[in-house]
């Protein structure tokens, strides 16, 4: 699985990694959509989890230009819906090589079954994450709904990068606006640190994608490199 991403859904949507601290401030931007993306208190939502599934990349528009077999084109064609990996045919008219470089696997979302309810606090215009069971991952993450900052537990805040919409047909799934929070941050006198990033997604059909995706952080000294991550899907 850690092969289909660079961190959480960047591989779906080939959102850019940059450093939090180059970002602009979103200002106005994020006092209007940052909150109507973000759940309420209570919110309950679906946990999904990251897969995959094999794409055809422009493989018929090159065998058909090459003269190469219609059915042999329909076979390869069908196997890859089946969601299995097509078998080379020389009949395509292409190389192997050539027919290997078409194919790619596409990470997808799919649904776990399962559903948490979260528990937020709202104080002006800070939304915070508080500390539950259910809430263990995301608990601690606290938004500033007017600039768009995000403060995480170990006490370091980064500015948001706002994602423009992606509905390209090599996307994996259609963003209709969002933000992500981008964090690495290291503190020598606490002996604090955390590497990871938040994401914040509006989809096409409406819902919103909360993913949070943590690789390491350092309390107080003590080093935690296990990488952990959750993907939650809700409505407003």
């Amino acid at each position: 699985m850690s092969a289909l991403r660079p961190l959480l859904i960047v591989a779906l949507i080939c959102t850019p990694w940059a450093s939090a601290g180059a970002s602009a401030p979103l200002a106005a931007a994020a006092a209007t959509k940052l909150p109507a993306l973000l759940p309420s208190p209570g919110q309950t939502g679906q946990l999904m989890k990251l897969g995959s599934r094999l794409a055809i990349v422009d493989l018929q528009q090159r065998v058909v230009g090459a003269g190469g077999s219609r059915e042999a084109l329909q076979t390869v064609m069908a196997s890859a819906a089946r969601g299995e990996t097509p078998s080379y045919d020389a009949r395509l008219g292409i190389t192997r090589d050539e027919f290997t470089r078409y194919l790619a696997f596409q990470p997808v979302l799919m649904p776990t079954g399962k559903t948490i309810k979260l528990s937020l606090i709202r104080d002006g215009s800070r939304l915070t994450f508080s500390d539950t069971p259910a809430n263990s991952v995301f608990r601690g993450l606290s938004f500033d709904l007017k600039t768009g900052d995000l403060r995480v537990p170990e006490g370091f805040t980064f500015r948001a990068i706002s994602v423009p919409p992606t509905t390209g047909p090599d996307r994996s799934i259609e963003i209709r606006s969002g933000f992500v929070w981008n964090f690495k941050g290291f503190n020598a006198e606490a002996q604090n640190g955390v590497h990871g990033q938040v994401s914040l997604y509006q989809l096409g059909d409406g819902q919103i994608l909360l993913g949070y995706h943590r690789l390491s952080s350092l309390v107080r000294g003590v080093f935690n490199n296990a990488e952990s991550e959750v993907i939650l899907k809700y409505s407003r």
